[in-house]
């Protein structure tokens, strides 16, 4: 890094975009307004923005959208910033989520979410079960006649017997009028009959805000209504002015979602009719469990590849980056809830994304965002930070949040938001605005000189963590039973109704903010990205970025996708360690593939380095991994980690989550290696100052401590020289952290 840059930052354009405020048009605009407040954000150094335009229930903006008059607006901005050889990005919505184009796309109901509801009708023995009966998809069975082969059709209708769930064929009861089949069922053992329906809410019940994300012809809609709006009239400025696309909030509305193509789709990756076997996504065992990880790993796959996928090659195709950020990213409740796998989610995005409402730290969806574009290799990340914060926020506050974001590896602080009017009901909008309506306004200009040092210090190099943890999606799918009465926007929801999903998400979360309070950094591979790690010199390696671990965890991975449980093979024979949480893998993803994986693991338990461990012993999974890892940089005297009030949620889904209650206490640091220096950012989440002392390794000269608010860098205090490296003090302050930069 060089030091007058640090200094400086204002004055580096490569930092423009490390902070990149939504810019809320709540009002009606006047050209002259938009650039007196452009000029506001110039003189702090905000030099990116991102207009949203926001409706706040008919009282916010007044004006048409993507109409003349709204181009007119976006043309003064981009005007501006062309003048100022400036950014800006384009959000692709009318308030939120992305993919309705102000809720006219889903207008056509082909373009709304489907989705599926599965009622369960007890039958009690010897008891005559009527009903009529159609094909799954709703239509009636006029043209089934008794000689048909029926071996291919789907009814709306199973029946299973309550004992074993073994399905009963239904045609064997059907009887036929001039209507076609009806079902006359009757056993002499008590049953059960899954009546399904696959639905679309009217678009004035919810169905205006529920786009089907799973279906690419809803995707290329979208496109085809806003992005190609904007490139006929800006495409001279893609890749200039205009670097990239916000795309906000999406996510699956209803619980077991649906699409035309679905069963096409399952049947051509898993091989067999999900319609006959989608009733066993709501009961409890095994077998229904490995249909619940083929549909969600469908599911995950299609939003990834026809919704993003999509978008992500237009952007490329027109010199644009693609950020996201979705919904429910802090627990794997919500991962499996709302886009089947979200950490799968970030192949298709330039700028991975993530969203925090609340004063509140210390929850892990920054972390599981980072980890997600690291998988995949990506170098950026942005975080929509500060929303219902409240108008009491002090900057004390803010900066202190902001350092806790660049900790959990962001890179761009997406500012929610700088308010265009905060007139009457408009200052209620999940405030506060950070714009200068806002107490802390006067030093906002501080503000973003730190917000420029750490986007410096921290991107165009590797996160240097120490442990690979497996993220164990497909065990949690294996117990996971979606509740059907819950769709979105609530803030006391549905429950987990499994005890084992709700002890996999749990503990889960207690496993990585432990890891975390100790200052033990890990990453998190994923089925999704297994491809991308490979095994060198006895350590695992991500390919696409250069991040090696020196130690491997499987936190409850009941079920492991054989590629998965290949490279931990190749890891152990490399004389690699694993720690497996409560169990080795079982299951793999296809039943043909469980031999081969339960073989996997016999092996390499016989190899000697494979310890399984309860869940309820975390300091003794500590322990073993701390053995394990690497420690180039030590606290060695004073507060040595942190402790989380709030290292778990409860056992219910919220949306959206709202971080109020939650913190730190303590130091945490982070270690980033960049241009052949370890920049490590340590931070005191406390609310006095603290001394520590940390052991620094180190080739050749004394670390300079850089400090991220002020600017200032000073050669550390040395307390002794040691074989490796040096101990030196480090004072840390309230509220904003300090860099110890060492070779």
């Amino acid at each position: 890094m060089e030091k007058e840059i640090w200094k400086n930052p204002k004055q580096e354009r490569s930092l423009d975009e490390a902070e990149t405020p939504l810019w809320f048009w709540n009002d009606k605009l006047e050209k002259e307004e938009l650039q007196r407040q452009l000029k506001l954000q110039t003189d702090i150094g905000v030099k990116c923005t991102n207009p949203h335009a926001r409706t706040n229930g008919g009282e916010g903006y007044i004006g048409g959208y993507l109409d003349e008059e709204w181009f007119d607006n976006i043309k003064t901005v981009l005007d501006y910033k062309k003048e100022h050889g400036e950014k800006m990005w384009l959000y692709d919505e009318i308030d939120w989520p992305a993919g309705t184009c102000n809720q006219t796309i889903t207008l056509d109901e082909r373009n709304r979410e489907q989705y599926v509801t599965i009622e369960a009708v007890e039958i009690p023995k010897n008891q005559v079960f009527r009903s009529q009966v159609r094909k799954f998809e709703g239509t009636g069975l006029f043209e089934v006649k008794e000689e048909t082969d029926k071996t291919k059709l789907a009814y709306n209708i199973t029946i299973v017997e309550k004992e074993t769930n073994a399905p009963y064929e239904l045609s064997n009861y059907f009887i036929y009028d001039m209507f076609g089949p009806e079902l006359e069922f009757q056993s002499e053992k008590d049953a059960v009959a899954y009546i399904t329906k696959v639905h679309t809410d009217s678009y004035e019940t919810g169905g205006n805000e529920q786009v089907n994300y799973l279906d690419k012809e809803a995707t290329k809609q979208f496109l085809k209504s806003t992005y190609d709006e904007y490139y006929k009239y800006f495409k001279d400025d893609f890749g200039g002015a205009i670097t990239t696309v916000f795309n906000d909030e999406t996510r699956m509305c209803n619980p077991i979602a649906w699409s035309r193509s679905f069963s096409d789709e399952f049947w051509a990756q898993k091989g067999y009719d999900i319609r006959k076997n989608i009733y066993q996504l709501i009961i409890p065992g095994e077998e229904a469990g490995r249909v619940r990880c083929d549909y969600f790993d469908v599911l995950a796959s299609l939003f990834q590849k026809n919704y993003f996928g999509e978008i992500q090659a237009w952007c490329k195709e027109h010199n644009l980056k693609l950020f996201a950020h979705l919904l429910g990213e802090e627990t794997l409740f919500g991962h499996a809830r709302y886009s089947g796998d979200y950490m799968r989610q970030n192949r298709h995005q330039d700028i991975c994304g993530a969203d925090h409402l609340g004063k509140g730290i210390g929850s892990l969806n920054i972390k599981f965002t980072s980890c997600g574009a690291h998988s995949y290799g990506k170098t950026r990340t942005a975080v929509e930070v500060f929303a219902g914060c409240g108008w009491d926020m002090t900057f004390e506050e803010y900066s202190r949040i902001v350092t806790w974001m660049f900790q959990q590896g962001m890179h761009t602080i997406i500012n929610h938001g700088f308010f265009y009017s905060d007139r009457g009901n408009r200052k209620n909008d999940w405030p506060p605005s950070q714009f200068f309506q806002w107490q802390g306004w006067n030093q906002m200009s501080e503000g973003n000189d730190m917000i420029r040092r750490l986007n410096y210090a921290l991107t165009d190099g590797i996160n240097e963590a120490d442990i690979l943890v497996y993220h164990p999606m497909e065990s949690f799918w294996l117990h996971y039973l979606p509740n059907q009465h819950y769709t979105h926007a609530f803030f006391h929801g549905a429950f987990l109704k499994d005890e084992q999903a709700k002890y996999i998400d749990r503990e889960m979360q207690l496993l990585l903010n432990r890891l975390s309070s100790e200052n033990m950094d890990f990453d998190l591979i994923h089925k999704d990205a297994v491809e991308n790690f490979e095994i060198r010199n006895s350590k695992i390696v991500n390919k696409l970025n250069g991040q090696t671990f020196s130690a491997l965890l499987l936190p409850m991975c009941e079920v492991l996708p054989l590629e998965m449980a290949k490279l931990c093979e190749a890891y152990a024979l490399a004389g690699g360690k694993i720690v497996a949480v409560d169990t080795t893998p079982v299951y793999a993803m296809k039943k043909d593939e469980d031999e081969e994986l339960r073989q996997i693991f016999e092996r390499i338990e016989k190899l000697g380095c494979l310890k399984v461990i309860p869940a309820q012993e975390k300091e003794k999974i500590c322990d073993v991994l701390n053995e394990q890892i690497p420690h180039p940089i030590a606290i060695t005297k004073g507060t040595k980690g942190t402790i989380n009030n709030h290292p778990a949620y409860e056992d219910y889904l919220i949306d959206p989550y709202l971080h109020g209650g939650e913190d730190l206490s303590g130091v945490l640091f982070n270690r980033y290696l960049k241009e052949g220096k370890r920049h490590t950012l340590f931070m005191n989440y406390s609310d006095k100052p603290d001394q520590i002392e940390v052991k620094v390794e180190t080739a050749k000269s004394v670390p300079e401590i850089w400090n991220t608010f002020t600017g200032e860098i000073q050669t550390a205090k040395v307390v002794s020289k040691e074989a490796d490296g040096y101990v030196i003090e480090l004072d840390l302050p309230c509220n904003y952290g300090m860099i110890v930069v060492s070779d």
